[in-house]
C-alpha cells in the first residue's frame, strides 16, 4: 500500500462518518405516509431550510461530494497498480 492509499483511505473514512453524523443531526422533515394519505400542510414551506437545518444540509451534501470524488480517486488510482 502506498502512503497516497492510506491517506485517501482515511479521508473517506471521515467523510463518510461526517455524512452518518450530520444526517443523525438534521430532523426529520415529513410525516410519512399518513402525510401522504392525508394530506401535509407543511409543503409551501419544504424549501424554506434556516439556520443550523441549512448548514447541516450544505454541509451534507459537500460530504457527499467529496466522498464521491475520492472514492471515484482510489479506484482510478488502484486500477492503475
Amino acid at each position: 500500500m502506498n502512503v497516497y492509499e492510506i491517506v485517501l483511505g482515511v479521508v473517506l473514512i471521515l467523510a463518510s462518518l461526517l455524512i452518518i453524523l450530520v444526517t443523525l443531526l438534521q430532523q426529520q422533515k415529513g410525516q410519512g405516509l399518513s402525510s401522504a394519505i392525508m394530506g401535509d400542510n407543511s409543503l409551501m414551506a419544504a424549501g424554506r431550510a434556516r439556520g443550523n437545518e441549512a448548514k447541516l444540509a450544505q454541509i451534507t451534501k459537500i460530504s457527499g461530494v467529496v466522498l464521491f470524488v475520492i472514492a471515484l480517486v482510489v479506484c482510478v488510482l488502484s486500477a492503475r497498480l
